[in-house]
C-alpha cells in the first residue's frame, strides 16, 4: 500500500492538513500508547503506526465527530492487534517488590515509587479496562468519546471504569 504525501495540502482529515493534525494530536496518541506499553520504543511504533493507519484511511473520519476520539480509537486498536501478535509468545512477568510510599509528606524518592506502584498496578488491569481508565483518567475524555472510540456502549465503558477502580483499589489497599 503506497501512502499519500502527508505534506500535500489536498490529504484533508476534520478539515485540516494532514500534517496538521499529526502535529495537534502526536503527544496525546503518544501518551496513550506509551501508557498500555510501558516502554519508549513501542509507544514511538505504535504512535507511528496509528498515524500511518489514519492517513491510509482518513477518509472514514466522518466529519462532525471528535477527531481525537477517533484517533484515540486507532491507537487502542493498533496497541490490540500489537498485544494479539504476542499473546502466543507471552513470557509472566515476576513479581515485584512493591515499596510502600510515606504519604502525603513523601519526597520525590517515595513518590517516583508510588508512581511505579500504581503504574505497575495499571499495567495489570485486564486490556479494555485499563484502555478506558487510561483515556478516561489520562486523557480526559468523556464516556461518551471512550465509547466511540472503543466501539463500546457508553454504559459498558462506564462498567470498565467500574471494575478497573475496583481492582486497582484491591490491587493497592494498604500500598499507597
Amino acid at each position: 500500500m503506497s501512502l499519500p504525501d502527508i505534506g500535500n495540502e489536498s490529504n484533508l482529515c476534520g478539515g485540516m492538513p494532514f500534517t496538521e493534525v499529526v502535529e495537534r494530536h502526536w503527544n496525546a496518541v503518544y501518551r496513550l500508547v506509551y501508557r498500555l506499553t510501558g516502554n519508549g520504543p513501542d509507544a514511538d511504533d505504535l504512535t507511528q503506526e496509528t498515524f500511518v493507519r489514519a492517513l491510509a484511511r482518513r477518509e472514514a473520519f466522518r466529519p462532525g465527530t471528535n477527531l481525537r476520539a477517533w484517533l484515540m480509537r486507532i491507537a487502542s486498536n493498533v496497541f490490540f492487534d500489537l498485544e494479539r501478535r504476542r499473546k502466543t509468545a507471552r513470557a509472566v512477568p515476576l513479581d515485584e517488590n512493591l515499596a510502600r510510599g510515606d504519604g502525603p509528606e513523601a519526597g520525590p524518592a517515595e513518590r517516583a515509587e508510588l508512581g511505579e506502584v500504581l503504574a505497575a498496578a495499571i499495567a495489570q488491569l485486564p486490556e479494555t479496562q485499563r484502555v478506558v481508565f487510561l483515556l478516561r483518567s489520562q486523557e480526559e475524555l468523556s464516556f461518551r468519546e471512550i465509547a466511540a472510540a472503543l466501539d463500546l456502549t457508553e454504559e459498558t465503558a462506564r462498567w470498565h471504569m467500574l471494575q478497573a477502580r475496583r481492582q486497582l483499589l484491591a490491587r493497592l489497599d494498604g500500598q499507597l
